[in-house]
């Protein structure tokens, strides 16, 4: 508190940055006490800017700081219950609590305020230069993906327009019989009956136990690789008394 020409006392308002102060017969604005509900005036509190263990009992906030519809009566002298300051308020979030003492607050608390609003300006300034180099290099990205598309359509059209000789088909026919056995070319054309041969589940089962069952699993679910159920591998090891 201070004190008013006539030595009575002068209330200031309890928001950090405002500059007014409460006195009965002098104020203009109207004058507010901390409400009773105590989540209701720990808002008010934060919204302030002091520390939360500031006194409130005598404090007030000046009618700057509520807008028209916090009012309950069109005089603006009642607030609503759940009437909040919002309004110039002045202050940053993220600056240090400030707490008031006396009138004033201490002059090392406020230079640490504005050090500590000056280091978030620098920082935001950092972000939206380092933002801007990250959107350069994203647009130059996204222009090489597209380069790069339309070269495979155009390869693709290409390949698409050369006509399949006869003899061309004949050999690649050789060629798939020669890396697939007839029932796993039979299971990549969607047949649904497959008979696998005692070279097919020979050859599943030397893959199944040179790996692991995750790993043959992995061929046959995920990379679609044409092989026999795990479970039909191990019951024809079993049948013919295999072991790994």
């Amino acid at each position: 508190m201070t004190q008013a020409a006539d030595g009575s006392e002068l209330i200031k308002c309890t928001v950090i940055s405002c500059p007014n102060y409460y006195h009965p017969s002098l104020s203009e604005d109207h004058f507010f006490p901390f409400p009773k509900n105590r989540s209701v005036a720990k808002i008010w509190t934060e919204k302030c800017g002091v520390a939360a263990d500031h006194p409130t009992t005598a404090a007030k906030v000046c009618s700057d700081h509520f807008k028209w519809g916090d009012y309950a009566d069109d005089n603006r002298t009642i607030l609503k219950p759940d009437a909040i300051p919002r309004d110039n308020l002045g202050w940053m979030v993220g600056m240090p609590e400030v707490k008031i003492v006396g009138a004033r607050p201490e002059f090392d608390q406020i230079k640490e305020a504005v050090n500590t609003n000056e280091q978030l300006k620098a920082k935001f300034e950092k972000l939206i230069l380092k933002q801007k180099v990250l959107q350069e290099k994203s647009e130059l990205y996204k222009k090489k993906i597209n380069n790069v598309d339309k070269e495979i359509c155009r390869l693709t059209g290409l390949i698409e327009k050369i006509p399949l000789k006869k003899n061309d088909r004949k050999m690649m026919s050789n060629l798939i019989y020669k890396v697939f056995s007839q029932a796993q070319i039979n299971m990549l054309m969607g047949k649904k009956k497959v008979v696998w041969s005692y070279d097919d589940m020979a050859m599943a089962f030397t893959l199944r136990h040179v790996g692991s069952r995750e790993c043959y699993l992995y061929l046959k679910n995920t990379l679609n690789m044409p092989l026999p159920a795990l479970s039909a591998v191990q019951r024809w090891s079993a049948s013919n008394k295999l072991k790994p």
